[in-house]
């Protein structure tokens, strides 16, 4: 890589990514570099976020290479512009996965366990949710929220009792919370923030991205992204 020029380097990039533009579209003719940007941002989120990037790469291409001089290269892009072409031909080819980046431990709350302690634990953890289980499957998630809620509806009937009754209790009185999302640890990791974003556009909260093998909720959970990991899912995006 370092014996070649930076104008070399740049369609190296280029050309990466057109054929890999080409494979994603199953296309076989030619078509301009323009037109399988267009018809690939449909498809692939890398392409949807780099669009105008690639755009602009398209037009630098052709200040870049000669055609009518036989293919000569006839200018030199800048190292920023080379690098940047760079990661996204390495984005495209080899996309970074939810796993291994977030393979964790996940906290999780056996429908057993009282309220009151269940609230202890998340205050302690500073977490706003937790995957419940019962016989080593999930049964729902337990927000904040979904506490809240049960509180008002025991309040209400003069049942509330925090230290007898169990999370089980709970979800049975007011149910478990759908706000999350399951996929499989080959989930490229450019999906997720779009994940958190769909929700927020419908006006609801995506509290937790779920990971398992192939994305089945009755799979052991490899890991979890909450809406605190995004800052992180971006670094590594960069």
């Amino acid at each position: 890589m370092n014996d070649l020029s930076r104008a070399e380097r740049f369609l190296n990039a280029y050309a990466a990514i057109e054929k890999e533009m080409k494979r994603i579209l199953d296309s076989k003719d030619h078509r301009p570099f323009s037109e399988l940007v267009n018809k690939s941002v449909r498809i692939n989120p890398i392409i949807e976020r780099y669009r105008f990037d690639l755009k602009e790469y398209a037009e630098l291409r052709n200040a870049i290479v000669h055609d009518r001089a036989g293919g000569e290269i006839i200018a030199e892009p800048n190292s920023e512009v080379v690098n940047n072409i760079e990661h996204i031909a390495g984005l495209l080819l080899e996309p970074p996965r939810v796993i291994p980046l977030f393979k964790r431990e996940v906290f999780t709350l056996p429908a057993g366990q009282p309220v009151a302690r269940a609230i202890r634990d998340l205050s302690k953890l500073a977490y706003t949710q937790a995957p419940i289980m019962k016989d080593g499957k999930m049964q729902g998630l337990l927000t904040l929220k979904k506490i809240v809620q049960w509180m008002g509806h025991s309040l209400a009937n003069n049942s509330f009792d925090i230290e007898k009754t169990t999370i089980g209790d709970l979800l049975d009185q007011v149910g478990a919370s759908d706000q999350c999302e399951f996929v499989s640890a080959g989930k490229s990791l450019l999906e997720i923030p779009d994940l958190f974003y769909r929700w927020q556009d419908q006006g609801k909260k995506l509290e937790a991205v779920l990971i398992t093998e192939s994305g089945k909720k009755d799979q052991p959970l490899l890991g979890i992204i909450t809406n605190r990991d995004l800052p992180l899912v971006h670094r590594s995006l960069e």
